[in-house]
């Protein structure tokens, strides 16, 4: 039987923490004034802030029953989801960046052990069936997999722009086994590790093609054009995601659906890597006060977290 992590009551933390942020913000303007995207009603941010503890609390539970290493990890995997989906929607209900930054080192923590508990899995496979050969660590997210693909990037890019360097180093460090797979991924940790060689390929192809070639523009106005175009399909290229694509057409009858902003990150992430003037960049999808806030950082030489 599994026991209970000290990331889980981490989370327990945050979700009373951030229910007295979103009190006090709500006192302090309205809710319509302060939201990054019009998809999100107040009455369906909290509706939907409310389902997410109550499936964290029963996934809670599900941990200390859990009899098996698979069980674990998808437990793990779910919590680390919820987690991050549940700073999502705040990032679109408009909580300020300084009281956001300072969540995500615990997201990592929950990525890093559903990793972690993935790894048991299938050391456990392996050693079940060792004709299929000794275990290889692989990391957990499955980059031929959208859902995994996007979330990771997502995550990436988030601490890309909040400039925790611990959390970008420690999420590279999980993605080891992917280095030199995928251009786009080789492309954002660029500036934090030395590049591997590439094909030049996303192992989705596009959009995601569309975005590393941002990194070799050799004009601000190919560079423009690439990010706009990346911007104008990246909504399309999510039909498959299976938890929030099309999230604000499925309210249901208590008030809620999965739906926590829809926000490419990466093209934020790539914008502030690269320096890039984004004045005249404007579309829903992109997180806009969150490059000028890496960008505000990074002018005044300050992290949420450096390197250890």
């Amino acid at each position: 039987m599994a026991q209970q992590s000290g990331s889980v009551a981490w989370i327990k933390v945050q979700l009373a923490e951030n229910h007295i942020a979103n009190t006090l913000m709500t006192e302090r303007e309205s809710f319509n004034e302060r939201r990054r995207q019009n998809f999100l009603s107040e009455t369906l941010y909290k509706e939907t802030a409310r389902n997410q503890q109550e499936l964290i609390r029963g996934e809670q539970k599900n941990l200390l029953l859990a009899d098996s290493d698979q069980e674990t990890a998808s437990v793990h995997h779910f919590l680390y989801l919820e987690a991050f989906w549940a700073w999502m929607l705040d990032y679109t209900s408009g909580l300020p960046l300084d009281e956001l930054a300072p969540r995500l080192s615990g997201i990592v923590n929950l990525f890093e052990e559903w990793n972690e508990t993935d790894q048991l899995w299938m050391k456990a496979v392996r050693k079940k069936y060792p004709e299929d050969g000794p275990y290889e660590y692989r990391a957990a997210p499955d980059f031929n997999t959208l859902a995994d693909y996007e979330d990771t990037l997502q995550l990436l890019s988030i601490a890309i722009l909040l400039r925790d360097e611990n959390s970008v180093l420690r999420i590279i460090d999980v993605l080891r086994s992917h280095r030199g797979l995928d251009a786009l991924f080789e492309c954002l940790i660029s500036a934090y590790k030395d590049m591997e060689e590439t094909e030049g390929t996303c192992v989705l192809g596009k959009p995601f093609d569309i975005l590393s070639e941002l990194f070799y523009a050799d004009s601000p106005k190919q560079s423009k054009i690439l990010l706009e175009r990346y911007l104008k399909k990246w909504y399309p290229a999510m039909k498959y995601h299976p938890r929030w694509y099309d999230g604000h057409l499925k309210i249901n009858k208590k008030g809620y659906a999965p739906y926590y902003g829809y926000w490419a990150f990466e093209a934020a992430a790539a914008v502030y890597l690269l320096d890039l003037d984004d004045s005249r960049i404007e579309h829903l999808v992109y997180p806009k006060d969150l490059v000028a806030y890496g960008k505000m950082l990074r002018a005044q030489n300050r992290y949420t977290s450096e390197s250890r």
